[in-house]
């Protein structure tokens, strides 16, 4: 992470403030924060594949006086889905706060695609019909499960909601201490110099 320099202005001049410690406990954060995330994918049994895990992110964006921190997986946008859950067509009782939920053209699609792969990544063993006793084929089990899954959704899991408040709860009186150590150097190094008078009498 690159170090963060905020434009501020006083008494109508502008000066760059560099939040060298600021920085330095925001990066440790970000890091805390995606390792707590990959743990609650182990724990919680979320890592078929091991591409979400590894995908887990963070980045930060300065704009002149502000700057934002985003938590996301590039490589992985199905996070939201795994995190957040999403509200079945019929049922929102798995995920009641998602602001997902099939059928309203809010999710990216491919269900049925990702449920394939899913099955054959895990791997699911195969299903015995009821009525018949014959082993289902993968493509039978796969509609089985989408059909559900697309009526009554997928339980939010929160790995990265919990990471991020758990560690944010640590990390903010750290945060605010560095911030202040930053704004307090800043200001002694421009307005702390000495001024040398000469008085002719």
């Amino acid at each position: 992470m690159r170090l963060i320099r905020l434009n501020i202005e006083i008494a109508g001049v502008n000066y760059f403030l560099p939040l060298n410690e600021f920085t330095d406990i925001l990066n440790d954060f970000g890091k805390e924060v995606v390792k707590r995330a990959q743990k609650n994918l182990d724990r919680k049994k979320k890592n078929a594949s091991g591409n979400l895990r590894e995908s887990l992110a963070y980045s930060v964006t300065v704009d002149d006086n502000e700057f934002s921190m985003t938590f996301d997986a590039p490589n992985a946008p199905y996070w939201e889905y795994v995190n957040y859950g999403v509200k079945g067509k019929i049922s929102d009782a798995l995920a009641p706060l998602s602001p997902f939920k099939f059928g309203t053209g809010n999710t990216n699609g491919g269900l049925t695609k990702g449920i394939r792969e899913w099955i054959n990544t895990k791997p699911i063993k195969q299903w015995k019909s009821l009525t018949s006793g014959r082993f289902l084929s993968y493509d039978q089990m796969t509609s089985l499960i989408s059909r559900k899954v697309y009526l009554y959704g997928i339980a939010n899991s929160d790995f990265y909601t919990d990471a991020f408040v758990r560690t944010l709860k640590k990390y903010r009186p750290k945060l605010e201490e560095a911030y202040v150590e930053d704004y307090g150097e800043f200001l002694d190094k421009e307005f702390s110099k000495t001024i040398n008078i000469e008085i002719v009498l």
